[in-house]
C-alpha cells in the first residue's frame, strides 16, 4: 500500500493571516488517479503510513476518534473527525489534545484531480499557545512537512517526471526466531540483457524503502546497474527503529540475503555487487563488509560498500573490501568525527580498531552539510528525533558523483 503512495510534490507554506489566526498548508502532487490516492489516505488513521514519527494510530470503533502515538514515549495526540466528504475526497478534524504549542487546531486533508494524476493538500488553522505566533507557525509547518516529506512514502520533490514502478520481489530472510521470515525488495534493472553489476540499497531507521528506491534506485539503474532496495521493516511488522535497541539483530543478515538473491539471477554478475546504505542502512552496509562472523559465513561476497552518513561509532572494522563513507561536517546525529576515527583506525570509547590488515577506506566530509543532505524533499530543514536534517544541493551532487566514480572503479570495471 505504501509504495503506491509515492508523491512528487511542491511544498507551499501559506503565511499567517493575522497575529491570532494562523494557517499552514502543504500541497503534494501524486502520479496516482485521484480516486486511487483517496482510497489510500481516506482512513482517519492513514497518517500512520505517512509520518515516520508516528509509532501507531488507534481508531475508535465508530471511526470518529484517533489516538496517534509518537515514537520515543513522547506522548499521544487525540483527534476528532468533524467532516468527511468522499465525493469531493476530503475530511477535516480537530485536535482534542495535543503535544503542540497551539490551540484550536483544525486540519483538512483533500485530494483533487490534476490531469490524469492528483494532488493532496493538508491545511491546518490554529492559534499560538504560550509561544509567539512565528514560533507556533514554524512548529506546525515543520510537523506537516516532516509528516509528508521526510523519508515517508509521500515523496516531496520539485521533479514532476513520472517514475516507472520497480518490480516487487520476495526472497528468504534469516530469522533468529522460530518464525520464518520472507523479505521484500524493489528491483530495477537497466536496459539490455546483462549480466549487470548490481547494488543492494539499505534504507534508514524510519523504515520507508520507497523513497530510497525512487531517488537512488532509479539514479543508479541509470548508471547501468541493477538495484535492489530492501524493505526490511514491512515483513517484520516494524515502522521505525530510530531509538536505541529497536533494531532486530537479524537485520544484520539482510544485505547478504539480498546479495544471495541477486547472485541467483541470470541477468546479474554475482562477482560485481556492492552494498550502499543510508544512515542506519549505512551502518548495515559497513557492518556487512567488516571482518567478522556475518561476512565470513556468507557464500557470496560484496565487491565494495558505500555508506551515507552512517553511525561510525557502531562499526569496528577492519573492512574486507573497498569502502566509501560520505558524511556532512555539521551532522549532529551521526557525527563526522567518529567516521574520521574509524578511517584512521583510532580507538573510540574503548573500542579497539585495527587499521592494519584491512582494506583502505575512503572518507568524504562535506562542509556545511547535515544529516540527510541528499534528500531534495528537505529543501527546508526539519527536526527529527531531536536532530537537524536538511538538503544540501552541493553535497548531494558531489556525493552522487563520488558514488558513481567509486562504483565505476570498484564494481563496474573489471
Amino acid at each position: 500500500m505504501r509504495s503506491a503512495m509515492a508523491l512528487s510534490a511542491v511544498v507551499a507554506i501559506i503565511s499567517a493571516t493575522s497575529a491570532h489566526a494562523l494557517e499552514s498548508s502543504v500541497t503534494a502532487r501524486s502520479p496516482l488517479p485521484p480516486d486511487e490516492l483517496w482510497s489510500k489516505v481516506a482512513n482517519f488513521c492513514a497518517i500512520s503510513a505517512w509520518d515516520p514519527a508516528v509509532e501507531r494510530c488507534e481508531l475508535s470503533a465508530d471511526g470518529m476518534q484517533r489516538i496517534i502515538v509518537i515514537f520515543g514515549g513522547v506522548g499521544s495526540v487525540v483527534g476528532k473527525l468533524e467532516t468527511r466528504d468522499n465525493t469531493n475526497r476530503s475530511y477535516s478534524w480537530m485536535s482534542v489534545s495535543a503535544l503542540l504549542p497551539v490551540q484550536n487546531y483544525r486540519g483538512t486533508v483533500s485530494v483533487m484531480a490534476d490531469g490524469q494524476a492528483s494532488t493532496l493538500t493538508w491545511t491546518a488553522s490554529y492559534e499560538a499557545k504560550g509561544v509567539a505566533d512565528a514560533e507556533a507557525k514554524k512548529f506546525i509547518d515543520d510537523a506537516i512537512r516532516r509528516a509528508l516529506c521526510f523519508n515517508s512514502p509521500l515523496v516531496c520533490t520539485d521533479d514532476r517526471s513520472p517514475l516507472a514502478p520497480a518490480e516487487v520481489v520476495e526472497f528468504p530472510g534469516l530469522s533468529l526466531t522460530s518464525k520464518p521470515l520472507s523479505l521484500r525488495g524493489y528491483l530495477r534493472r537497466p536496459d539490455g540483457t546483462g549480466p549487470f553489476p548490481a547494488v543492494v540499497l539499505l534504507h534508514g531507521c524510519d523504515g520507508s524503502p520507497e523513497p530510497l528506491d525512487q531517488l537512488w534506485g532509479t539514479r543508479i539503474a541509470g548508471w547501468g546497474y541493477a538495484t535492489l532496495t530492501i524493505d526490511r521493516f514491512g515483513p517484520r511488522g516494524l515502522k521505525n527503529t530510530c531509538l536505541p535497541g529497536r533494531a532486530p539483530k537479524d537485520m544484520a543478515f539482510d544485505a547478504y540475503q539480498a546479495l544471495n538473491f541477486l547472485a541467483q539471477q541470470p541477468f546479474i554478475d554475482a562477482m560485481r555487487i556492492a552494498a550502499v546504505g543510508f544512515s542506519q542502512g549505512g551502518w548495515l552496509s559497513l557492518s556487512s563488509v567488516e571482518r567478522g562472523t556475518v561476512e565470513q559465513v556468507s557464500r557470496n561476497k560484496f565487491r565494495a560498500a558505500a555508506a551515507f552518513y552512517p553511525p561510525c561509532l557502531a562499526v569496528q572494522g577492519p573492512m574486507t573490501v573497498p569502502t566509501l563513507i560520505l558524511i556532512g561536517e555539521n551532522d549532529d546525529w551521526t557525527p563526522a568525527e567518529a567516521c574520521r576515527k574509524l578511517v584512521a583506525g583510532e580507538d573510540d570509547l574503548g573500542v579497539s580498531r585495527q587499521k592494519a590488515g584491512g582494506t583502505p577506506m575512503q572518507l568524504v566530509v562535506y562542509p556545511d552539510a547535515y544529516h540527510a543532505f541528499d534528500l531534495p524533499s528537505l529543501q527546508r530543514p526539519v527536526t527529527y528525533f531531536g536532530h537537524h536534517v536538511e538538503f544540501n544541493k552541493r553535497a548531494s551532487e558531489q556525493s552522487s558523483d563520488a558514488l558513481r566514480e567509486f562504483l565505476r572503479s570498484m564494481v563496474q570495471d573489471r
